[in-house]
């Protein structure tokens, strides 16, 4: 029942304005919702070619500064006389002289290139270091750094790996320090270390906003610097996804970064994504408004549309389903409505009006018709049984069986008083199961030991009225049509009261134990076809459900059916209407005799 509610719902005018308001509005805002992703996308990716073409230059001039520190210890390796002497056996007043001169050496260099933090020449024949510093790094970070290049020194891997050509980034103390090591002899480097902060240059080209920031960062996106803000705002410095990254944790961030040609580091900017889409903030509040504004607007709209349209209609359904129900009632006049449904009112009124007294008229032609219609259906069950009769009477008397021509007169005067009465069309169900007791009796005297039935029904029920000669019609075509002498054959009939859940009903059953009805019989029947002999003449089972309908207006419900274990079953459905107590009561137990 509700799948049948939500077909029902689905196909409502209601629904289907609603649905056709939505299905236009809801693209609409997506439009908008897509277009303002769009742009923020286009000027993100604006931004970060831009920014990064900047990022690259910032980068490159980085790489410019390591790469003449570089051609200067290169430079130094190639034509520095001083240094081959530190890898010979030397005393140590010539020792000590030669790294003074070195010394001075490197300090006047340290000027030159203020970049540096510090150069450094380091002996393995003794492990010592000349080191000449600029005022920038602490003494702390001297030994902490001076330590690290001694360990790093000492390594025979690091001798022989590929960090040895490039610069290299070591994490000491909590700082980063870009370091280069270059060989010079066998035992003797030479080599120079900054800071990362130092040698960050300030990205004036680029304007990152007040919460934007420059910084450096390693390969595997390990920030050298600010790590307190990128961990605090989730930013993402792995570039996995390309040449730029948007992340962040309350506020978004675009970062974009270059790496560099000369160490295994690079250099990034991060910049707020509020200053970046900035422009598109009010385009973006534009188009919340505008996605709010409708969704508030559709009910509202909906609204006036259902006082205008929709209203209206429900009263012309309304009005329409109750006629469908019987009730000629008009559309009452309402206070608000267009002119458009104020004359279809006032013409659906006034074509009620003429179909009342229409349907007065055809009404009663309608009733002549079906007291006409059922007396005929009437008098074609009456003459079934009147030849078989006197046939019966004809072999009693010819073997003298007196007692049998008692009974079976009694019997075939009760019979036919009841068939030729006044032909009511509701009798008792107590004189209807003793008219058909009589039948079943006369038939067991015409077959005795062949023939036998059962009638079983509750006393309460017999003061129901049903249709005249109903059950006497199924029992006598179960007789005629499906008895044989090859086999006994028994008739049963039984009743009951049962409820569908909206009223209590009589029902009654007719089983036999012959062959059943034939497939072509029960498919005509099941179909509503009409059952018609060659002679013109109608089928008894196709007359009996034809004054169902009529009596019973449909309310009547008759199954026939061909029982598992042989023979024909038939289920008479009717609602219950008691009959008025008079001359024509029974005594049940006469009814349930056997």
């Amino acid at each position: 029942m509700m799948e049948s509610r939500r077909r029902g719902l689905r196909h409502t005018m209601r629904f289907k304005l609603v649905a056709g308001v939505a299905a236009i509005l809801v693209p609409l805002i997506g439009l908008l919702n897509f277009n303002q992703y769009y742009a923020a996308q286009v000027v993100r990716t604006q931004v970060a070619e831009s920014n990064q073409s900047y990022i690259s230059l910032y980068m490159n001039q980085i790489d410019g500064i390591l790469e003449e520190i570089d051609s200067f210890l290169i430079g130094m390796i190639v034509s520095d006389p001083n240094l081959p002497l530190l890898d010979k056996r030397q005393s140590e007043e010539q020792a000590a002289l030669l790294k003074v001169q070195l010394s001075k050496q490197l300090t006047n260099e340290i000027a030159r290139y203020g970049t540096m933090d510090e150069f450094f020449i380091y002996s393995a024949i003794d492990n010592s270091l000349i080191e000449s510093f600029s005022s920038r790094p602490s003494y702390s970070e001297r030994v902490a750094v001076g330590e690290e290049i001694v360990r790093l020194l000492s390594l025979t891997s690091m001798k022989s790996s590929r960090e040895a050509r490039n610069w290299i980034v070591r994490e000491i103390n909590g700082g980063y320090y870009i370091l280069r090591l270059l060989q010079a002899e066998r035992n003797i480097y030479v080599g120079a270390w900054v800071k990362a902060d130092s040698l960050l240059v300030p990205l004036k080209m680029i304007d990152l906003g007040e919460h934007g920031l420059s910084l450096f960062a390693t390969t595997d996106g390990k920030p050298m610097m600010q790590a307190e803000f990128v961990r605090d705002n989730e930013i993402d410095l792995s570039f996995a996804g390309g040449s730029y990254s948007l992340s962040g944790k309350q506020e978004r961030y675009l970062t974009v970064g270059a790496l560099s040609k000369q160490g295994d580091f690079r250099l990034a900017a991060i910049i707020p994504e509020q200053k970046i889409l900035k422009s598109l903030f009010n385009l973006r509040e534009w188009n919340t408004a505008v996605s709010v504004g409708s969704i508030v607007l559709l009910p509202l709209s909906l609204l006036l549309l259902r006082r205008t349209v929709l209203l209206p209609i429900r009263r012309l359904l309304t009005a329409m389903k109750r006629i469908g129900e019987g009730h000629m009632q008009g559309i009452p006049k309402a206070g608000f409505s267009t002119e458009e449904f104020r004359v279809v009112n006032d013409n659906f009124n006034y074509m009620l009006t003429q179909i009342r007294e229409l349907k007065i008229h055809v009404y009663e032609e309608q009733l002549s018709k079906q007291q006409a219609e059922l007396r005929q259906l009437q008098t074609t069950i009456n003459p079934h049984f009147y030849l078989n009769s006197l046939n019966i009477m004809h072999s009693l008397a010819a073997v003298g069986d007196y007692q049998l021509i008692q009974e079976m007169s009694r019997c075939l005067a009760d019979y036919f008083r009841y068939i030729f009465r006044s032909g009511a069309s509701f009798v008792s169900l107590g004189d209807e199961l003793m008219h058909t007791r009589n039948y079943i009796r006369i038939q067991e005297l015409r077959f005795p030991g062949q023939l036998s039935g059962e009638i079983e029904v509750p006393s309460y029920l017999l003061e129901l009225a049903v249709p005249s000669l109903v059950i006497q019609t199924f029992v006598e075509n179960a007789v005629k049509h499906a008895f044989s002498l090859e086999k006994p054959f028994r008739l049963t009939l039984r009743g009951k009261l049962e409820s569908d859940g909206s009223e209590p009903r009589l029902l009654l059953v007719i089983e036999d134990t012959g062959n059943g009805f034939p497939q072509e019989v029960l498919e005509s029947l099941a179909e509503g076809r009409s059952l018609e002999r060659e002679d013109g003449s109608r089928h008894g089972l196709w007359n009996a459900r034809r004054r169902l309908e009529l009596l019973y207006e449909g309310r009547a419900d008759l199954k026939l059916a061909n029982r598992n274990s042989g023979g024909a079953r038939v289920e008479i459905r009717l609602p219950m209407k008691p009959f008025p107590k008079g001359e024509d009561d029974n005594d049940a137990e006469r009814v349930n005799r056997r």
